[in-house]
């Protein structure tokens, strides 16, 4: 049986049993940033967007981007890049392109 979970299908581990895995890997990924911007489709202004969220983020924490759009990527890439940002994961799945980026300690210090 599947069951709803914050609209993603996941089994229900009561009927698989308890070596049956409890999330899906897209809400493990979704768990493990602390801040998500979702830039698939029609996004308005995706670089302020991801400046300010990641603003607002502490040093060391994760945020967690998603775009359709390859260009984009890669200027997120250099973004990252230049402000001292740590990229630890890309995926691309289905022609959507998720990076997974922490912020470090020296964008922190720069931004004083």
């Amino acid at each position: 049986m599947i069951r709803e979970r914050h609209g993603t299908p996941t089994p229900d581990t009561r009927e698989m049993g308890p070596d049956a895995m409890r999330f899906s890997i897209r809400t493990v990924r979704w768990m493990y940033a602390d801040k998500v911007v979702n830039c698939i489709g029609a996004c308005q202004a995706p670089m302020l967007t991801i400046d300010v969220e990641m603003k607002v983020l502490e040093s060391g924490q994760v945020m967690q981007v998603m775009t359709d759009d390859p260009d984009l990527a890669e200027r997120v890439r250099a973004w990252a890049d230049e402000n001292g940002h740590m990229i630890e994961e890309e995926h691309v799945v289905a022609g959507v392109t998720t990076l997974i980026m922490r912020k470090e300690a020296a964008a922190g210090a720069e931004a004083k």
